[in-house]
């Protein structure tokens, strides 16, 4: 199993005993990687890959209340497909990367009055997760399609470190100095994958023509005018009623695994559904309670601890 060179492991208060039995679990784990269970290898990229605010996490009773046990080989291969598709598909460089490049489109989306809102993956990860899905790979946006020209402006006017690209169907934007995905992609990972909106008769709808026969359509009274919503530590615009505009194309209960890498710029071999419960021991969750009429608490929880909580005005 390769692993990425900028990995570092979970900074634990605990002595460094305690660190070099998560190294040596990790890697008996690695060893047995082709038997392993899905908790077990889900436990280990959690080790790897998430940030310090997932933990504290009782390991070693989650050791011994998720292995998996039983089945015939056919089905434990499904399980541990299923387990992986769920993994995480960022580390924490590639955290920081992709956080760069919201705050750079934002600001320049306010400089240049582009209207756009969080969509697709991105705007389930902000009402579902307060950030990015855990297993995403990729940042969506959409922007009104009149306001192209401005955008276009914005992307050849960039930092340095940054690059715009224009296309037929999704824009990007990206870095001018990481190595391209590979031979035929003009651009690098990770990218801001950026979608167009139209407005026709009362509605919101994609103006890449399958994504709106495919239900991406909404009422214009649901996604106007814009609000914030909390995206990492940032506040990011999002329809009006988030709620309903997700409802239209998802159902919000169901964690659905990544079909098509971004990394790599192709198609899964599959993609899997799960009732999100399944996967709250492993993911924090957002959950929401009523104040009065205006307000809605919603509460980052990450199994019985609270992560963070925010007041919204309805």
């Amino acid at each position: 199993m390769a692993l990425c060179p900028d990995i570092t492991f979970i900074k634990c208060r605990k002595s460094r005993f305690y660190k070099i039995l998560f190294f040596l679990f990790v890697v008996v784990i690695m060893i047995l990687d082709h038997k392993g269970s899905i908790i077990l290898r889900i436990i280990m990229y959690h080790l790897l890959y998430l940030p310090e605010m997932y933990f504290p996490v009782n390991l070693e009773q989650m050791i011994k209340s998720c292995h998996v046990t039983g089945g015939s080989t056919k089905s434990r291969n499904v399980k541990n497909k299923v387990g992986t598709a769920y993994l995480p598909s960022i580390n924490a460089t590639y955290r920081r990367l992709m956080k760069d490049l919201i705050v750079v489109f934002n600001d320049f989306a306010k400089q240049q009055n582009i209207t756009y809102f969080l969509y697709n993956g991105s705007l389930i990860g902000s009402y579902r997760h307060h950030g990015m899905i855990p297993w995403d790979d990729d940042v969506d946006v959409v922007v009104y399609e009149k306001h192209k020209s401005n955008l276009k402006v914005a992307l050849t006017s960039l930092p340095n470190s940054f690059k715009g690209i224009v296309t037929n169907c999704r824009w990007k934007l990206t870095y001018r100095h990481l190595p391209l995905i590979r031979k035929g992609i003009s651009w690098s990972y990770p990218f801001i994958d950026i979608s167009f909106f139209r407005l026709s008769f009362g509605n919101v709808y994609d103006a890449d023509i399958p994504w709106a026969a495919r239900g991406f359509s909404y009422k214009i009274c649901d996604v106007f005018p814009l609000v914030e919503r909390s995206f990492w530590d940032m506040w990011l615009p999002v329809p009006r009623k988030t709620d309903v505009v997700l409802k239209a194309s998802y159902d919000i209960n169901i964690c659905i695994s990544l079909s098509y890498s971004h990394a790599q710029e192709r198609y899964l071999e599959r993609s899997f559904s799960v009732p999100c419960d399944t996967l709250r021991q492993f993911y924090p969750f957002v959950e929401r309670r009523m104040v009065n009429r205006t307000k809605e608490v919603e509460q980052l929880k990450f199994n019985d601890g609270i992560v963070h909580s925010i007041i919204v005005k309805n």
